[in-house]
């Protein structure tokens, strides 16, 4: 289906609208000086956008899983609103998007699994997927081993993309295979979407956008892979994600470099790479989040396609959110200001 002027105009509007009531320098200032979590919730109540959704919700009580459950829920409803217009197109991203918050939580459920913590999970119950996935969540929350973690799959299609994965009776859970896996399989989705549903100057500026995406993930990866666990170069590509703008040799010669000096310089040979030599940030772990927050900021303001402004607004919205998080988990452990600021991104 293809966008009249108006309606695209009337997307790109929208999105930069609600991107403008962002929080601002002034708002992390503010939250960045209270002493207790009871003082940030008053303030995102009192002078933020967030006051509608967090009305409900106690100072006194608030959990993490759950006030991230609220903002995103409130954040994939804010990209329904901006889909409205995009119906073809719009509906296949809102999709890839629920998609996506399915394998974090399969991920986070996962990595509690294998250390034996599961009764968390409660806590972070995301009950605002009941309404739009095939996983039964309630048998999920319940599940205590991989058997019961695949039946909690039984209707959705991941039940069959991780069954080869239950581990032999001794043996650990392969977290991160499993994880690689499921990204794997949401990216091939998402490019199935570009594929079939766009052309021209969108599908080259989206297929841009998440191949950069992939670039920014593997290169972390190969960073962290080298700096803690020592692996050969060929074990490395085998965890690196597919779909990615670098060509093949020059992977090859990422995951041979025996030090992150090594690495930069080898990156330095991409267009990824060059961009993350200008990059500012505190640590390397950051640099996929920064990466990707400095792109759709750009996109944000100069692209005039309406699913890249829609999926740039979700990005930054998403990393706005994780902001909100940290400073509410520093300030209730007592975490020093400074080092809580370094944690955000919004400059």
């Amino acid at each position: 289906m293809l966008l009249t002027k108006y309606a695209a105009n009337a997307i790109i509007a929208k999105a930069r609208a609600m991107y403008g009531k962002r929080l601002k320098e002034k708002d992390y200032q503010s939250l960045l000086a209270c002493s207790s979590v009871g003082e940030v919730m008053t303030y995102l109540k009192s002078h933020t956008r967030y006051y509608s959704v967090l009305n409900n919700m106690s100072e006194r009580d608030v959990h993490r899983g759950q006030l991230e459950a609220v903002l995103r829920h409130q954040l994939l409803n804010e990209f329904a609103l901006l889909s409205h217009y995009e119906i073809a197109t719009g509906e296949s991203f809102s999709q890839y998007l629920i998609n996506k918050a399915e394998v974090e939580q399969l991920s986070h459920f996962l990595m509690l699994l294998s250390s034996g913590n599961t009764e968390r999970f409660v806590f972070d119950f995301p009950s605002y997927l009941e309404s739009h996935t095939k996983i039964d969540l309630m048998a999920l929350s319940k599940a205590t081993n991989y058997d019961e973690f695949l039946a909690s799959l039984e209707n959705s299609k991941y039940k069959k993309l991780l069954a080869p994965f239950r581990p032999i009776s001794g043996t650990t859970i392969d977290v991160p295979k499993i994880e690689n896996t499921m990204y794997a399989d949401l990216y091939k989705n998402l490019f199935e979407i570009i594929g079939s549903h766009t052309k021209g100057r969108e599908k080259k500026e989206l297929t841009e956008m998440f191949s950069t995406d992939i670039d920014l993930m593997n290169f972390v990866r190969i960073l962290r892979l080298q700096k803690f666990y020592h692996l050969k170069p060929e074990d490395i590509k085998a965890q690196l994600l597919p779909g990615g703008s670098i060509k093949d040799r020059i992977l090859d010669e990422m995951c041979a470099t025996q030090n992150p000096k090594e690495l930069f310089t080898v990156a330095a040979q991409t267009g990824i790479g060059k961009r993350i030599a200008k990059m500012e940030y505190n640590y390397a772990g950051e640099i996929d989040r920064r990466g990707r927050y400095n792109y759709t900021r750009r996109k944000i303001h100069f692209s005039t396609i309406p699913t890249v402004v829609m999926m740039s607004y979700y990005v930054l919205e998403q990393t706005e959110l994780n902001n909100i998080i940290n400073i509410i988990e520093g300030v209730r452990y007592k975490v020093d200001p400074d080092t809580i600021k370094k944690l955000l991104i919004y400059q």
